[in-house]
């Protein structure tokens, strides 16, 4: 039981592995005490200081107990994201050992039974749990005031106050709220004098801010007392309501619920019968109401009164379950208290599955290390939704990649010239000429999504579904001519006897290619393709002419509509072009007529495809005129491959993809909430109905 927490921590963190923007700073500092040492002149926090400072001593304790596995890792060359794991896992073990110190206290003052209830209902809530193996400045802390709570509810004064001070001078000022109401009570109830207090907590104050002062002096390279600095910018200053203000009682109305859970309920209960209890309970609602008074509300911050309130309800838990045998109503509620512990479990996966959504920037940046992991030319620049949504330093682990986070960028083209991929937000209304800037020199390798809202759903057994959209585009920088040709290969005329053999070989088995799928064609097909074969080309410059060679596809010059859809889909599959989603871009740059011939193409062969597609998945039937491929006997027709030319009437379908390059999406659907490809099937049946009504 004492290692089954630890182990809910560490499940989380497998499911959730990255970090946000309020866990850079310990992240980083705790990345470059293990990597970079004694170069300090590199550490991130030099670069991105933030707007306090912090603290090294968390980190730096973390460190310690985790430079043993970084060091073996770095014999087995194991890359560093593992160590991150690492990291966090020590902070949860140490999380853990102090909550398990304070369940004995549990044990030894309410019981096994409450002990029992105080950790199912622990583990099978989510918040408590996630923070965890979280790397912020109140997660460092929790562990003291765990030991804080435990020593005052044994009364051992002198251990309590040193607990904390620690908590307070080093890491979160406001504890002075929470603990302070818990060192009063002492004081009225006279188990401490003031004589005695001061005797405790002059000289180990004094300590401890020297010691803070001495660390973070060192590391920030000026005399420092960090948390000194936070509670003057965040209380005195109230500059934390720059990052927002909730109302007076969200604590209790929206913080504490989700939190809490099910077990919310059982806290009233669990004061009301066990008087022993009502102290710390009350001086824990006490710390919430009085920090109400802050604007800036976020749920981390009350953290430190969760396993108070879970000794509350594991109280009332069990005061309902001692009484079941007196009567059916008594049973009824000794019941509801066991089935809250699955309601608690129901909450947890849905929140966990929702924080897996999260952190796009850390998906986005390990995804393309999957996708560019055999070249070793990258450089990468991250963007600031992709830097404060997972990053670290830890997720470097290609030493040959450079990795750049600069927040100066504005992605002029003398800047972005010298990247080979970026990590940026994703497509919307407010950064569309950005996004047209960016797709004339990088080709979109993929969209990572991230969380947008919860929808209900009717027709499932799951009532609910968590909606996503893009975030985050994984961007790569187009391959010019110059850059498919080798750079020691020399012009057409210079070419040696080898190479042009060689080429020639290549352009006669695309020929012989051509041949072949033409034998298979109808002959009117045959008859239309070959006309468009003895046509003068028209001229191309040398970046079309070698895309049009490696694809070996055949295209109308007059509209860029490719020959056969399920043909030539088998080679474009491959390509740079049709390899990629259809975007809104691609259609704004097509009605605008901003795209190159290859593109062109491309984008019409991909609105075909969706044409296609859409027709069959309605069940709408290929209509096959004169031309229809003539079946081979026993051969069923659904198996015999068909030309696109064949599909219901050609003409129309033509239509409806010159119409659909001419329009503005943007005044039929609602891009942020619709997906391009969606709002297309929206203008084809819109299309196809207003040509049935013309009939």
């Amino acid at each position: 039981m004492d290692g089954l927490v630890f182990m809910t921590a560490a499940a989380h963190l497998v499911y959730t592995p990255f970090t946000k923007v309020e866990e850079s700073f310990n992240l980083q500092a705790m990345h470059d005490i293990l990597y970079l040492r004694n170069n300090f002149s590199q550490y991130d926090h030099h670069e991105y200081p933030g707007v306090v400072p912090r603290t090294f001593v968390g980190p730096l304790i973390v460190s310690m107990f985790s430079a043993p596995f970084v060091v073996l890792f770095e014999m087995l060359s194991i890359n560093k994201f593992w160590a991150q794991y690492v990291v966090r896992l020590v902070l949860a073990g140490a999380i853990t050992v102090a909550w398990n110190n304070l369940r004995k206290a549990v044990t030894n003052i309410y019981g096994i039974e409450v002990r029992l209830w105080f950790t199912a209902i622990t583990i099978t809530q989510f918040h408590y749990i996630f923070y965890m193996t979280r790397p912020l400045p109140n997660i460092f802390a929790l562990p003291f005031v765990l030991y804080a709570i435990t020593y005052w509810m044994r009364g051992q004064t002198k251990p309590f106050i040193i607990c904390s001070g620690i908590a307070i001078i080093v890491f979160r000022s406001e504890l002075a709220l929470f603990l302070g109401l818990l060192l009063a009570q002492d004081l009225l109830r006279q188990k401490l004098s003031i004589d005695g207090l001061l005797k405790i907590a002059l000289p180990a104050g004094v300590c401890i801010l020297a010691a803070t002062v001495l660390v973070d002096s060192f590391f920030w390279r000026r005399l420092l007392w960090p948390e000194g600095e936070v509670l003057w910018y965040n209380t005195i200053l109230n500059k934390s309501s720059n990052w927002g203000t909730s109302p007076f009682l969200w604590y209790f109305y929206s913080a504490l619920p989700r939190a809490m859970g099910a077990s919310l309920f059982f806290v009233p209960i669990g004061i009301y019968f066990e008087r022993r209890l009502r102290p710390l309970a009350l001086s824990a609602l006490g710390f919430v109401l009085l920090y109400s008074i802050l604007p800036h509300k976020e749920l981390r911050f009350i953290i430190y009164v969760f396993p108070v309130l879970n000794i509350a309800a594991a109280c009332g838990c069990h005061r309902l379950w001692m009484n079941s045998a007196k009567s059916a109503w008594h049973s009824f509620l000794a019941l509801i208290a066991a089935s809250h512990l699955l309601v608690n479990v129901l909450i947890t996966i849905f929140l966990l599955v929702v924080s897996g959504t999260n952190y796009p920037g850390g998906a986005a940046l390990s995804r393309l290390h999957r996708l560019e992991g055999a070249n070793s030319n990258v450089t990468v620049h991250i963007a600031n939704l992709a830097a404060q949504s997972g990053v670290s330093r830890f997720m470097e682990i290609n030493s040959n990649w450079t990795y750049s986070k600069d927040e100066s960028m504005n992605y002029s083209q003398a800047e972005i010239a010298i990247y080979s991929h970026l990590l940026v937000e994703a497509k919307n209304k407010h950064n569309t000429e950005l996004w047209a800037t960016l797709q004339e020199n990088f080709e979109i390798l993929e969209f990572i999504d991230c969380f947008n809202s919860i929808g209900i759903q009717y027709n499932s057994i799951l009532p609910v579904r968590i909606k996503t959209k893009p975030c985050i585009g994984i961007l790569k920088k187009r391959v010019s001519a110059e850059t498919v040709l080798q750079p020691e290969e020399k012009p057409p005329n210079e070419k040696n006897p080898k190479e042009i053999t060689k080429n020639k070989r290549k352009k006669e088995k695309i020929e012989a290619d051509k041949v072949d799928e033409t034998s298979n064609l109808p002959l009117d097909v045959i008859k239309e393709e070959t006309e468009l074969d003895n046509k003068a080309p028209e001229p191309m410059d040398k970046s079309e002419q070698l895309v049009i060679d490696h694809l070996a596809v055949q295209v109308d010059d007059d509209d860029g509509i490719v020959a056969t859809v399920e043909e030539v889909s088998l080679e474009l599959n491959d390509g740079p072009e049709a390899a990629k989603e259809i975007n809104f871009q691609e259609l704004r740059n097509l009605a605008l007529k901003q795209t190159p011939q290859k593109s062109r193409a491309a984008t019409k062969l991909k609105i075909r495809k969706i044409i296609e597609q859409h027709f069959r998945a309605k069940g709408r039937h290929i209509e096959n005129d004169s031309a229809e491929i003539q079946k081979p006997p026993g051969i069923p027709r659904s198996g015999l491959r068909q030309s696109v030319k064949s599909i219901i009437k050609q003409e129309k379908i033509k239509e409806m993809i010159e119409q659909i390059a001419t329009m503005d999406l943007t005044r039929i659907c609602d891009l942020e909430k619709t997906s391009t490809k969606e709002c297309l099937k929206q203008v084809i049946d819109k299309m196809d109905e207003e040509s049935i009504n013309q009939k």
